[in-house]
């Protein structure tokens, strides 16, 4: 990969912007007009031939800021033949106010608004000075040539009686089905279905890349991500799971996505994390427990190596102790502290044949911290002692 082509990754990723290169191919400048071109004719540098022309009478020593009627402003310089567009941004966030001015300004009404913010706000948020200093960075990594910066207001060349602005914009239709897509799968992750939830969430990816993404740099990714995680952990909800279960699930990839170096890895985190939740929330729902019970269990599952008391099981599950404790008998056939025993138990079965701790830690990593009550807890879910179970069972260690 060359420096071009790593700055095309990385000035997204570290400024928002996206980094354009155009070395005379027509369909980039159509794919620029088609992503940034809110009116033809007040932007007419946004439009493929207004651009091309504008290239092609531009001085190759320059760096040139750009500003245009509509309030947004791109950066562009040549080197060896080639073509640097950075942006388009804006300098300052989303004002209704500021909006009206400057529609009004230009003789539009305030039926635009709603398409005009749909198409500002898809656009990262710069200062010019930083938009400005991160082309001469790139300039001067590729080449010598000293550089003057020429800075442009443009004009539009003429509003006519009635002023066009791209129906892409308006969205509405777009948006709809983005809800209607999101209800799908909150709707396929609350029944626990993976598969349905996979598919839904691949068509929510085509649909949403478009109206919320500038780019595919990990930046907007971790974005992107953070609202599929939203929408499985509603999900996840309405299907049953306790909230702390769900939590527990949500840090975890929160913290690998974090991490991630690349739009594919983030994609399979994604992924694994719907099917993750989905399991659990088809199991729960297999199991014929009450949502109440299925928070029971979850908590306790994620609290078997400490101490915890019928009161905090019976808050966590949502429900009154009283109630609480003859619904779990009646729908698990256990009490509470069988059920704890039982699950204990089997973690200490896996670190028994597979582990080098003895069984006073083991003991203690399960929540027992007497090591002659948990032998006998032990013994009568297992049939025999700890240490009878580990000569029986005792795995060689991997090495």
């Amino acid at each position: 990969m060359d420096f071009l082509e790593s700055s095309a990754v990385l000035v997204p990723a570290l400024t928002g912007m996206t980094l354009t290169l155009y070395d005379g191919n027509p369909e980039v400048l159509r794919q620029f007009e088609r992503k940034y071109c809110f009116s033809s004719q007040l932007q007419r540098i946004y439009t493929a031939r207004g651009l091309e022309v504008f290239l092609q009478e531009a001085a190759k020593d320059c760096m040139y800021d750009l500003e245009e009627p509509m309030g947004t402003r791109f950066t562009a310089f040549e080197s060896h033949g080639k073509w640097v567009l950075l942006g388009p941004y804006v300098e300052t966030k989303w004002s209704d106010h500021g909006a009206r001015l400057l529609l009004a300004k230009i003789n539009a009404s305030e039926a635009v608004l709603p398409m005009y913010k749909a198409y500002r706000c898809k656009l990262p948020i710069v200062t010019q000075e930083l938009a400005v200093k991160t082309a001469f960075v790139v300039a001067e990594n590729l080449d010598s040539l000293r550089r003057t910066v020429e800075t442009l207001h443009l004009e539009p060349d003429g509003k006519g009686p009635v002023l066009a602005f791209s129906e892409r914009f308006t969205n509405a239709k777009e948006v709809t089905h983005r809800y209607q897509l999101e209800d799908r799968f909150i709707e396929a992750m609350s029944r626990g279905d993976g598969g349905e939830a996979h598919r839904v969430w691949r068509q929510m990816g085509k649909v949403t890349s478009d109206i919320r993404f500038l780019s595919d740099s990990i930046q907007d990714q971790l974005v992107g991500a953070a609202i599929v995680r939203t929408l499985i952990r509603i999900g996840a909800k309405l299907g049953g799971l306790s909230p702390v279960l769900i939590d527990s699930v949500s840090q975890e990839y929160a913290q690998r996505m974090k991490h991630s170096r690349s739009k594919a890895e983030m994609e399979r985190l994604i992924s694994e994390m719907i099917g993750r939740l989905c399991d659990e929330v088809w199991e729960g729902h297999q199991s014929g427990w009450s949502p109440m019970v299925q928070r029971a269990v979850e908590y306790m599952e994620l609290n078997l190596s400490r101490p915890v008391t019928t009161e905090e099981i019976a808050l966590a599950a949502g429900e009154k102790k009283r109630n609480f404790v003859s619904r779990f008998f009646q729908e698990t056939g256990m009490t509470i502290k069988e059920y704890l025993a039982k699950k204990r138990c089997a973690i200490a079965v896996q670190l028994l044949a597979n582990s080098e701790a003895s069984v006073q830690e083991i003991a203690a990593y399960v929540g027992y911290l007497d090591n002659n009550y948990f032998s006998k807890v032990f013994k009568a879910n297992v049939g025999m002692s700890p240490q009878s179970y580990r000569n029986l069972h005792k795995t060689s260690p991997v090495k």
